[in-house]
């Protein structure tokens, strides 16, 4: 089978599956295979709590963000999904976890990029090593409803054996101004919390 253009391109033809990893996750956490079923029912379950508080507003804003994330992110290479799915419907949170493998056009080294993350967005490593870089960018979608502000939570990781040129990248979007907006503090406390899960990262057998 010939190789795609995009394939081509990014060096993807002949790259090797990303190497299994491990998360340490929340009770009632889980990390599945990206696939747009998984998505609809991630959809689903923001919709039956949106629907059970009598939000109608919140339920068309997140089912259009939830389709637009999965429009973007299957677009992509995608590795993982991590979400919350066995847990009341009153302790889910407004947060889920992608990975997609993030490389350079023509196998270039993924260090230029590290580079302008620390100069464009203050990005710092979150561990000792240095191994795990994590920023935050916001944002803003316009999506049925109105205007949603965001705030994301982003971590890159080397995949070992590539010569830094494939990383993975984990992101944790968070709607900050659907319904009521959120504080800083309370937004901080996200952050903390995504912080918590990407701290126990590490490769299978390390």
């Amino acid at each position: 089978m010939t190789a795609s253009l995009r394939d081509q391109l990014l060096g993807a033809a002949d790259r090797r599956p990303v190497p299994p990893f491990v998360l340490l996750l929340p009770a009632g956490w889980v990390s599945v295979e990206p696939t747009r079923e998984v998505f609809g029912q991630l959809a689903s379950r923001a919709s039956a709590v949106f629907r059970s508080v009598h939000r109608p507003d919140l339920d068309a804003q997140m089912r259009s963000m939830t389709e637009r994330a999965a429009d973007e992110f299957l677009r992509r290479d995608p590795v993982r999904l991590i979400y919350q799915e066995r847990v009341p419907a009153e302790l889910m949170l407004p947060l889920a976890i992608t990975a997609v493998r993030a490389t350079e056009p023509h196998g270039a080294s993924l260090d230029g990029r590290v580079r302008a993350l620390v100069r464009d967005h203050g990005a710092r490593p979150l561990d000792d090593a240095g191994v795990v870089m994590r920023w935050v960018t916001d944002g803003s979608q316009e999506l049925a409803g109105g205007r949603v502000t965001t705030r994301s939570f982003n971590y890159l990781i080397p995949v070992p054996g590539t010569g830094r040129r494939e990383a993975l990248l984990f992101s944790a979007v968070l709607p900050t101004s659907a319904g009521e907006a959120l504080d800083e503090r309370s937004i901080a406390a996200y952050g903390v919390l995504v912080d918590a899960i990407m701290s126990t990262f590490r490769w299978s057998g390390e």
